[in-house]
């Protein structure tokens, strides 16, 4: 049992529910990108996804996984699932539409104003964190990759929780 290509192929289901979500996000309204449900709904599909190809891959095991077979199936799914996400926002705003990245970094402009002043922040410290947003747009090719790095690294984390937690060692080995 190849739980690698189990999990990789449970990652493309996980990638193109994430590649129409994008879209969906895009076609609808780009400000979506932004909003904080859309990112805790997508971080609890991929950890669902994650979880379920752990479970996925013990059932096909005999109902026994080691901890590190259960990390490797939650981080093929995962990563895979994450790359393909990742490629379909490359496309969307470095190929497609750069025009919708300028227009979304002026939307985080607007709300890391409203938030600085909210919290009355001095306006030189405002106007600082202005121009740090101007100067790195959050989704060019850099800081979407950056975030796609950074992402990995909290699913490793996540992952290797999970698979503690779903790991199930055979009582006639142990």
């Amino acid at each position: 049992m190849d739980i690698k290509k189990l999990s990789a192929d449970l990652g493309v289901i996980l990638g193109v529910m994430l590649f129409v979500l994008n879209t969906i996000l895009y076609i609808i309204d780009i400000e979506l990108f932004l909003n904080p449900m859309v990112g805790l709904i997508t971080f609890i599909l991929i950890i669902g996804f994650g979880i379920y190809s752990i479970l996925n891959s013990r059932k096909k095991l005999g109902e026994y996984i080691n901890w590190s077979d259960s990390l490797l199936s939650y981080m093929a799914c995962v990563t895979v699932g994450m790359s393909i996400s990742t490629l379909s926002q490359i496309f969307i705003f470095i190929i497609l539409d750069p025009t919708a990245a300028e227009k979304l970094n002026e939307m985080s402009m607007i709300m890391v104003k409203e938030m600085y002043t909210g919290m009355n922040l001095p306006e030189e410290v405002i106007q600082q964190a202005l121009i740090e947003v101007e100067k790195n747009p959050s989704f060019s090719f850099k800081n979407i990759s950056i975030s796609f790095a950074m992402a990995i690294v909290i699913q490793v984390i996540i992952g290797s929780l999970s698979a503690l937690i779903f790991k199930r060692s055979n009582p006639e080995i142990a």
